[in-house]
Formats: C-alpha cells, sequence, structure tokens
C-alpha cells in the first residue's frame, strides 16, 4: 500500500532552467496545478544560449511574455548576427550569421522575429511569469528518488536550504533537468549523436 505523500500536483516538473520554466508557464497558462524543483538557489546567472527562434518567440507571444521578454533583450538589440570565436581576443572568430534576418523577410510569415537574449535575462521573465500564473516553484529543491506505478510517480524531494526531505505525489514527471539529466539515466534512456 502507498504511503500519503506530503504535496499532490498533476505535474511535477525538475529543473528551473529554460524547458522547465517554459513548461511552468504554459501549464500555468491551462491552469494546470504543478510544482517545480530546481536544485539551484535562483535562475542562471551565465549570458548562455542567446538565440530565440522564430517559432520559440511564437510561443512566448501567445503566452503573452513576447514584449518583457524583448524589453530583458535591450542589452543585445542591436546586435543582428553569430559570431563563433575560440578567444575574445583578435580576429579568430567565424560569423555564423552577420544578419539573421537580412531585409526582414521572415515578417512575411510570423508577426514576430528573432530575440537575441541571453539565458540570464531571459530566465526571470519566464519565472516571474510562470508565478503570476500560479506555479509553485521551488528553488533549492533537488528530487532525491522517484518510483512510478500505474498511477504517476512519487518522489521525494530535499529542501536544500533545511536539509528536510518531503513526498510530491504526481500523475506525472517531466524531466527539464538539463543534458545529464538524472531523471533520463535513472529511466534508462540513452543518448546518442555529438552533445
Amino acid at each position: 500500500m502507498r504511503q500519503e505523500a506530503d504535496h499532490r500536483v498533476p505535474v511535477l516538473i525538475v529543473g528551473g532552467s529554460l524547458v522547465g520554466l517554459s513548461t511552468s508557464l504554459f501549464l500555468g497558462r491551462l491552469g494546470v496545478p504543478h510544482m517545480l524543483v530546481e536544485r539551484h538557489s535562483g535562475t542562471s546567472i551565465h549570458p548562455r544560449g542567446r538565440g530565440n527562434n522564430v517559432r520559440t518567440m511564437e510561443l512566448y507571444r501567445v503566452a503573452g511574455i513576447e514584449g518583457d521578454i524583448k524589453a530583458a533583450a535591450s542589452l543585445l538589440a542591436d546586435n543582428h548576427g553569430i559570431l563563433q570565436t575560440p578567444t575574445l581576443e583578435g580576429d579568430a572568430g567565424e560569423w555564423l550569421f552577420k544578419h539573421i534576418d537580412p531585409g526582414g523577410g521572415l515578417a512575411r510569415f510570423s508577426p514576430t522575429a528573432w530575440c537575441l537574449c541571453s539565458q540570464n535575462d531571459l530566465e526571470p521573465v519566464l519565472l516571474e511569469s510562470a508565478r503570476r500564473l500560479g506555479g509553485e516553484l521551488r528553488y533549492s529543491h533537488e528530487l532525491e528518488t522517484f518510483d512510478q506505478d500505474d498511477e504517476g510517480v512519487t518522489a521525494v524531494v530535499r529542501d536544500r536550504a533545511g536539509d528536510e526531505r518531503y513526498t510530491v505525489r504526481a500523475d506525472y514527471l517531466v524531466a527539464a533537468d538539463g543534458p545529464r539529466s538524472p531523471v533520463r539515466d535513472r529511466l534508462g534512456i540513452g543518448q546518442s549523436g555529438p552533445g
């Protein structure tokens, strides 16, 4: 017989970066109660993952946060290309794109466009929006274990600040815990290809 869980939610999201926060945002828009747990104490402080393609921006537009993202991206507003370089000194770089959308041709197909917004600027926008839509987001909380049965998942989560553990019962578990996902590993889901 299964023990009663401390918390009950339809969806438990593991990982509070771009994928987890976007999942929380879209579930919140649909009124689906959920809990997100992220082992780090806050959103990313590193300016990585800058390119948001047109389809991503269309989805964020539907979610009503395109304007907030563009405001957060204002620091990069005059950047129109992608330069790849092994060093920040000299001219060793190679332009992948000098202009992402030269001539603005994408405007014929979409009401939005590419947006260069660094992850450290984008994540706080997603966090605020997800919370505003009712998401229960818990940073400094780490998934320790989970067990799946025919009706859902029971997870043990550790509050890293107080080193306390609690159980969460969910219908679904979303593994948004990055490229080295412990959830994926535990499920035996492998990877192929580079990266």
